[in-house]
């Protein structure tokens, strides 16, 4: 009972811990390791179970081109809408947390360490389970996007992307593909916003 016990915080509760300090302060890098150490040294895992692995690359590589495509469409008339509205400079800082760092965080909190410990990877990515937490993550995706709040038509591509990054997740169990749609999504919209506010 008491091995029972103890695997049930080692495999549920502690990661439900981690995934809120993660849900509460998304801005701050470092914070990103707290999972993958957890992984590492307290389960014993590898990186290769948080779906840092070769396992069906190339196919969640093509993928995640298929969704930043659809997405990218989604955005074009959304940002234009929006347009007349914004009017923040584009600097390297920018550039690097929405290009480099948010991919990286919020793929891994989100998709990678949340579904590896909350969804049954065993069955398809559209079973009970799995598509109610996926569309759960996809909500709590949704809420750390608050500078968006005022400009609600944007959170429509910000749910699309998680909601299809985890179902890219569930089916390949490779993160890399949502790493690459994320950051070419939020890339092409710095590129178009510099390109609207005329370089």
């Amino acid at each position: 009972m008491e091995i029972l016990k103890r695997k049930v915080w080692i495999d549920k509760i502690v990661p439900a811990f981690i995934f809120l300090a993660l849900w509460i302060d998304g801005w701050l890098l470092p914070l990103i390791l707290l999972p993958i150490f957890y992984v590492l040294m307290i389960e014993k895992k590898n990186l290769g179970w948080l779906g840092f692995s070769k396992h069906e690359l190339r196919y969640s590589l093509f993928l995640s081109l298929i969704i930043t495509g659809f997405l990218i469409a989604i955005y074009y008339p959304i940002f234009f809408y929006y347009f007349p509205y914004m009017s923040e400079a584009i600097d390297i800082y920018t550039i690097f947390s929405d290009v480099f760092h948010y991919p990286v965080y919020e793929e891994i909190a989100y998709r990678s360490f949340v579904l590896t410990h909350f969804a049954n990877l065993d069955h398809p990515p559209l079973s009970n389970r799995n598509l109610i937490l996926n569309l759960t993550q996809s909500l709590l995706f949704v809420s750390i996007h608050k500078h968006h709040f005022s400009q609600p038509l944007i959170l429509i591509p910000v749910f699309l992307l998680g909601l299809l990054n985890g179902l890219l997740f569930l089916k390949t169990k490779n993160i890399y593909g949502c790493l690459v749609s994320h950051s070419i999504l939020n890339g092409s919209a710095l590129l178009l916003r510099y390109a609207a506010l005329g370089g």
